[in-house]
């Protein structure tokens, strides 16, 4: 099995471009910059509907393992990469410094894509470990926590 040629640049650059979304969508707190977090995000999920697809048309099969832990960030890497680079890009939006919101959604969007790089050899060391993937109930979780954080976010700034 192979990733698709191109998987953790598109990976790296939708999650930089969700944060840096999300950091001054939020941070502006007004509809344009609800709109602005909605886009970051309808951003992230072509490129991950895009990259499942691909990996899926190359290979013939499903990794739920790579559905979950790489495209959906739930490997730790990933996730305490994405949420540290998150919180640095609205601390910075709230502070207008917005260098810093570009190099905090940079190095989150690489961040990310180093954790499915280190998912990827991981897996293929021992398929049989890696190939499940997180439970649909733990993901729902993720979800109501990533919403009431948002919400959060909205209601103190």
């Amino acid at each position: 099995m192979r990733l698709p040629i191109g998987l953790l640049p598109v990976l790296a650059a939708a999650v930089a471009i969700q944060i840096a979304c999300a950091g001054v969508g939020i941070a502006s707190q007004t509809t344009a910059g609800f709109g602005l977090v909605l886009a970051g995000l309808a951003v992230f999920s072509t490129a991950a509907a895009w990259s499942l697809h691909r990996f899926r048309r190359i290979n013939g099969v499903r990794v739920n393992g790579l559905a979950s832990r790489v495209i959906l960030g739930s490997g730790t890497t990933a996730s305490m990469t994405f949420l540290g680079a998150f919180a640095a890009a609205v601390w910075a939006a709230f502070a207008s410094q917005w260098w810093l919101v570009a190099l905090a959604a940079v190095a989150g969007g690489v961040g990310y894509a180093y954790g499915a790089r280190q998912w990827w050899h991981a897996y293929r060391g021992d398929p049989a470990r890696y190939a499940g993937g997180v439970s649909p109930r733990f993901l729902a979780g993720l979800a109501v926590v990533t919403c009431l954080g948002f919400v959060a976010l909205m209601v103190a700034g």
